[in-house]
């Protein structure tokens, strides 16, 4: 039920529209790209925009602290994610803690910075990095995922703050790179020992609550065969012939496909809320010449999986070990699996009162007041599982 309070509040935001956009805009400017895996952000955008966002927190009276991420000083464990070799430098984590009264319960507001690369900038009607407006949609990479999500809870609390409101809990934001490809920057502030009673994450909901969400596990699995002359009729593997890699990459794909159609209906897969695992090869690299038998061949693959599933790995395995025995030549030269840091699904109690809250707000703003999941993941999997913070994400539309 809405207060004269949180009328005045929502007042302000309403009466603020443009400068939202406006600080939206200036958040989209920062080219914040994710680096690949082994590269490191170059450029002084990053800091740039977390040096606006301090600078905004610093404003409405948040006692501030930044640093920037060793990721060899993480603490690694099953789920996490972490990759100590990869370099975060020059991409800086922002916490602000505005204090209550003690009389109330504490809130995290989290948000990622860093955006997807833009693609072909020709596909774009828009900068990707203009901030366009056009029929009421502002237009630019991360104006969605996530920066759109900043830009509101920065201007929530700046409302809060200008009506005259006390809180009665701690207040904390946190605004934190690399979501987009580690999710180590929000773990970092779990490692750091930032706690609160719940947590709320912005992302791009369509204004529902989200309280459910996938585990990743990316790798490789390499088939080998044998080289060999295309133009020449090989003898039987057996006396040494060549060995097409494509060929058995072929079947290696198939029992991919197989073990993904015994996800989709084993019971220990299903989910209320989110759909069963899944494994799809995403690229495939081989062969070296049109004359040549391929020796090797490399997939490149996602799994993506429910809370539930905590070794994908295993059963990767189990499935290229039961496509091997029905091939002589994979008997006898079994394909290789490598797999990166894994990263833990995460789900949060629909009687959490994070949860019923978000629901109520809702409600209380004429929308409908639904739960949903989300097919992959958020920096949510570190504050519910590391850090044990009740977490749901409600944000704006726009996909």
């Amino acid at each position: 039920m809405l207060t004269d309070k949180d009328r005045h509040v929502l007042a302000l935001i309403d009466g603020s529209r443009d400068d939202i956009v406006e600080y939206l805009q200036h958040l989209i400017a920062f080219r914040t790209i994710t680096p690949a895996d082994d590269s490191r952000a170059e450029t002084e955008d990053y800091r740039d925009l977390q040096a606006l966002v301090g600078g905004s927190l610093a404003e409405m009276g948040f006692n501030l602290e930044t640093w920037e991420i060793d990721t060899a000083e993480l603490d690694r464990f099953p789920g996490s994610g972490v990759n100590p070799h990869r370099d975060l430098s020059n991409m800086p984590v922002v916490v602000g803690q505005l204090k209550g009264t003690g009389q109330g319960r504490s809130l995290i507001l989290n948000g990622h910075y860093d955006v997807v690369p833009p693609g072909i900038a020709e596909n774009w009607r828009h900068d990707p990095f203009g901030g366009d407006v056009e029929d009421g949609k502002v237009y630019g990479r991360g104006a969605c995922d996530m920066k759109g999500g900043i830009a509101a809870m920065l201007q929530a609390v700046r409302s809060i703050r200008e009506a005259g409101i006390e809180l009665a809990g701690d207040l904390l934001v946190q605004t934190v790179p690399d979501e987009e490809s580690t999710s180590m920057g929000t773990l970092s502030c779990c490692q750091r020992g930032y706690r609160a009673d719940a947590a709320l994450i912005p992302e791009p909901t369509d204004l529902k609550v989200l309280v459910a969400m996938r585990g990743s596990l990316y790798g490789k699995i390499t088939v080998f065969g044998r080289a060999g002359h295309a133009e020449v009729t090989p003898p039987h593997w057996t006396e040494g012939g060549a060995v097409n890699a494509i060929s058995k990459a072929v079947r290696v794909i198939r029992g991919l496909e197989e073990l993904a159609d015994e996800w989709r209906t084993r019971p220990d897969k299903q989910h209320k809320y989110l759909d069963p695992d899944t494994i799809v090869p995403t690229v495939i690299k081989g062969g070296e010449w049109e004359v040549t038998y391929p020796e090797q061949v490399e997939i490149s693959f996602g799994s993506i999986f429910i809370p539930g599933t905590t070794d994908a790995r295993e059963e990767i395995e189990a499935q290229l070990t039961r496509v091997a025995a029905l091939d002589p030549w994979l008997r006898e030269h079994p394909p290789e699996l490598e797999t990166a840091q894994w990263l833990y699904g995460a789900e949060v109690d629909e009687a959490e009162p994070i949860v019923q809250t978000g629901l109520a707000a809702l409600r209380d703003l004429g929308l409908a007041p639904d739960l949903i999941g989300f097919g992959s993941l958020t920096d949510a999997i570190h504050l519910i599982n590391y850090a044990g913070i009740p977490t749901i994400s409600i944000g704006p539309s726009g996909y």
